[in-house]
This record gives C-alpha cells, structure tokens and sequence, in this order.
C-alpha cells in the first residue's frame, strides 16, 4: 500500500518551481462570484506576468480598498502531480494583480506571452504570499500488521 509524504516548501522553493511551468490558473472574482482561468506565465523576480483577456477586470480603488490604485487581490496557483496524485507539488501565491502600462516591459513580456485571446492584457501579480508543499509516494509501513 503507498500513503503520501507531504513537506512544506520554501517561499524560494516555490517560485523557483512556477518559474518551471508555464501553465498555471489566476482566481478571481468576477461579478462577486470566483472565478478560474487557466494562463501563461512567466516568473520574474518577486512577480508573476500573466496574459489575460478581458474576463479579468482589474478595478479602481473603492471605499473597501483605499489605497490599492487600481491593483485587484488575486491567487495564482500551478502544479505538477502524477495521474496518482502520490508525487508532485503545487503552489498558490497570493497578490495584487495589476495591468503592466509601460511599453519597455510591455516590449519585454510579450514575445513570451503571446495573445491568446483578442483583446488581452498583460498583468503583473505581486508575490505578497507565497505557500507550497511537495508530495512523495512513501511505502506503507506493514511492521506489526497481521496481514
């Protein structure tokens, strides 16, 4: 029988393993319901860059979130398990997304995030919180069973 091993991993650990994948999901709300997306990334330093359409509406600062100019909270979550879900990982970093306006970065993500959708935006997301685990497939224990 084979049970699961679980380890927490690194902040560092984590976003080096999105990094790894370019396929991940952005969870959001929309119309004050959640809402998943899968999208392309790309990991670059304390940031993730996505390319999204216009189901993600980045909002402006309200009375509940002064100060956010424009910045939405969003999750952001990848992974790679086995068709078992015995060994793999998955990180979900959580943040504030914001549309990247400056054409110099603009210029700079966009050759590895092509359009997928028309229009689509390109959008920074904070690596505010960061959490992961890991999972290895262990051999159950039989020591001491009557089987």
């Amino acid at each position: 029988m084979t049970r699961t091993q679980t380890e927490n991993l690194s902040a560092g650990e984590a976003l080096r393993l999105l990094g790894g994948v370019r396929f991940g999901r952005v969870v959001f709300t929309s119309r004050a319901l959640p809402a998943v997306r899968p999208v392309r990334h790309v990991v670059d330093g304390g940031q993730i860059v996505i390319a999204v359409g216009p189901e993600l509406v980045l909002g402006p600062s309200s009375p509940t979130s002064p100060g956010m100019c424009g910045e939405t909270i969003v999750a952001y979550e990848a992974d790679q398990l086995d068709a078992e879900g015995y060994a793999g990982w998955s990180v979900v970093v959580v943040g504030r997304a914001r549309p990247l306006t400056d054409a110099g970065a603009v210029g700079a993500y966009r050759p590895l995030l092509p359009p997928v959708t028309v229009p689509d935006q390109l959008v920074a997301i904070s690596a505010d919180v960061v959490t992961g685990y890991r999972t290895s497939a262990v051999a159950a224990d039989h020591a001491g069973s009557a089987c």
